[in-house]
């Protein structure tokens, strides 16, 4: 029987004494909660601050992409290269994050077989985008998703749902 980890969290700020308890989301949410309360300047941070979540991410892309041992699979061929890449790679960002995969980079072949499209395709389309700020050059040969791309597969994967 595997159950999520509960966390234990005693602050004091101040007079301000509180204890949380919970699974690791909640408690990082309470937290924040109670130190904005302290510091209003950290509140108006974390408004500015883009921090993808994962869970979010992760429910967006159910049925579009799935994580195998080989790779990213992509389930949907009818995408643009666009679509495709930055889908792709938000698979491949999402299965870092969650310890599925060792890189969130791909390189350009890998995701022309990935999605189906000709590796010309996905070459022009990857230029493309990295002058966007979609994706940018992760070494040689591979790219990853940039924020802006997260948000934008995000979008994406939102309205294929």
């Amino acid at each position: 029987m595997s159950s999520t980890p509960k966390l234990k969290l005693h602050l004091e700020i101040g007079e301000t004494k509180v204890d949380l308890e919970g699974d690791p989301d909640t408690v990082t949410r309470e937290l924040l909660t109670q130190l904005a309360k302290v510091y209003p300047a950290l509140e108006m941070a974390r408004k500015l601050t883009f921090a993808p979540d994962l869970a979010r991410l992760s429910e967006a892309l159910v049925g579009i992409v799935e994580l195998t041992p080989e790779g990213v699979l992509l389930n949907r061929r009818e995408l643009s290269a666009e679509q495709a890449i930055l889908i792709c790679l938000l698979g491949g960002y999402v299965g870092y994050r969650l310890g599925r995969r060792d890189s969130d980079s791909m390189s350009a072949s890998v995701l022309s077989k990935v999605s189906g499209k000709a590796l010309k395709t996905i070459s022009n389309q990857i230029a493309l985008m990295v002058d966007e700020g979609l994706v940018e050059k992760a070494g040689k040969g591979k790219y990853h998703i940039t924020s802006l791309g997260i948000k934008r597969a995000e979008a994406i994967a939102g309205g294929l749902r």
